[in-house]
């Protein structure tokens, strides 16, 4: 059967959902008052109302849980809030039918037009599954309930699980072929400060609910801000994820607060029983080669600096200027990049070495797919000269006093000093 956006049978699931979203808009529109949240039964997040009403009744019980919550917990008596809303997010779900739950993105117009705070994400190499991020309005602070849902036969399921972060997130899920856990489920999520986080959970034998088997608190791998996705590296249709963190900033260098930075490429595998690093390496930039050269060049590797740059006379030339010394903690300077780009070929940058201080433009090339430098120009010292000036008598205090003539000096007046040449003061941006 065809599900896929822009077939005809779709068109009709459409047009039943907007069906069911006027019926649930009008009722909500008029249950804005505060209603205190009655005992839910354990079964609850598997029920299944006949009729629209309760979902008006679901809105304004999540809206006056989420205001009454104590806390940033999402756990104990604050989950029940939390549990409304995957509710109705089950009800809309199931209007899609089975094989449409890829449309889900189609719901968060609609939670979001009831005043709740909802992201959803799906799988398209898994359209059975999909995931409904909730947050609480009220508290932008409070931990995130992601809602699991997948089917079991004709039925729905639903399963909460609590997250630090819950920002963006992004799901795959996978067959494994073993019995004890048929599909594992693997989500991507970032707190508010865009820390990553990772959480894998795997299916039950008989499929009926996930455990976790992985998270940040027990297997920690990403600990720094960046950005992460999913991937497919070797096409075997398992999942892989990538990030890439900002690097700490080499110690011979000092960057600019909008120079280019040192970025980490990390590459994770699941292995036996959880997700691990497979590779790690420092992402190739211009900037990176630059930086990758001087310690070359101060580790005496010579030979294979050679092969970083356009010319190996330029390893020659370098090391005359003292790029293979360390005279001070930080003799390196990034002061500002090509203008208007984010990923600059050139650079200008201050070196303070045994021969003094000397800038340069350092310019770089890409050769058999890898940047290189392709060459350095030393900036001209900027010649300044300093007119004399020839100060006016001062005007006596008392205006009918006899004007003194000026006394003659002690010594001849100094002569124009010599034009010198002044190293320029360092540019910012």
């Amino acid at each position: 059967m065809n599900t896929r956006p822009g077939s005809t049978r779709f068109v009709p699931r459409l047009a039943a959902l907007a069906l069911l979203i006027s019926f649930i808009l009008a009722p909500a529109l008029r249950a804005q008052q505060v209603v205190q949240v009655p005992p839910i039964r354990e079964a609850s997040p598997v029920a299944s109302p006949s009729d629209v009403d309760p979902v008006s009744t679901w809105v304004a019980q999540a809206k006056a849980g989420f205001q009454s919550n104590r806390g940033d917990s999402a756990g104990g008596e604050n989950y029940r809030p939390y549990e409304k809303v995957g509710l109705i997010g089950r009800r809309l779900l199931r209007s899609l039918g089975r094989r449409d739950l890829l449309q889900a993105h189609a719901i968060k117009p609609v939670l979001d037009s009831l005043g709740l705070v909802t992201e959803m994400a799906t799988d398209p190499a898994s359209p059975a599954f999909a995931l409904l991020m909730v947050r609480n309005p009220d508290r932008f602070t409070a931990d995130a309930v992601g809602f699991l849902y997948w089917y079991k036969g004709d039925d729905l399921r639903i399963q909460g699980v609590v997250f630090k972060g819950g920002h963006h997130p992004r799901m795959r899920v996978w067959e494994t072929g073993k019995r004890e856990y048929p599909f594992e489920w693997g989500i991507l999520d970032e707190t508010r400060d865009r820390l990553p986080g990772f959480t894998m959970l795997r299916l039950s034998p008989g499929g009926t609910v996930w455990g976790i088997q992985q998270d940040e608190e027990s297997f920690p791998l990403l600990g720094e801000p960046g950005e992460v996705a999913w991937v497919d590296l070797n096409q075997d249709g398992l999942p892989e994820f990538v990030s890439w963190t900002r690097g700490s900033t080499d110690s011979l260098f000092t960057e600019c607060a909008s120079c280019p930075k040192l970025l980490t490429e990390h590459t994770f595998i699941e292995g036996d029983d959880a997700f691990e690093l497979q590779d790690q390496r420092l992402l190739p930039t211009p900037y990176a080669t630059l930086v990758y050269f001087v310690r070359l060049l101060i580790d005496g590797k010579l030979v294979q600096a050679e092969k970083l740059v356009r010319d190996p006379a330029k390893v020659r030339e370098a090391v005359a200027q003292g790029w293979d010394k360390r005279v001070v903690r930080k003799p390196w300077i990034v002061e500002y990049g090509e203008s208007g780009q984010a990923w600059p070929r050139r650079l200008a940058l201050r070196f303070e070495g045994p021969n003094g201080v000397k800038r340069y433009a350092v310019i770089f090339a890409m050769r058999e797919g890898r940047w290189i430098i392709d060459n350095w120009l030393e900036s001209r010292a900027i010649e300044r000269h300093y007119p004399s000036v020839t100060m006016p008598p001062a005007t006596p205090a008392d205006s009918s006093a006899a004007v003194q003539p000026p006394a003659k000096p002690a010594r001849p007046p100094a002569t124009k000093p010599p034009v010198r040449s002044t190293v320029p003061p360092a540019k910012t941006k």
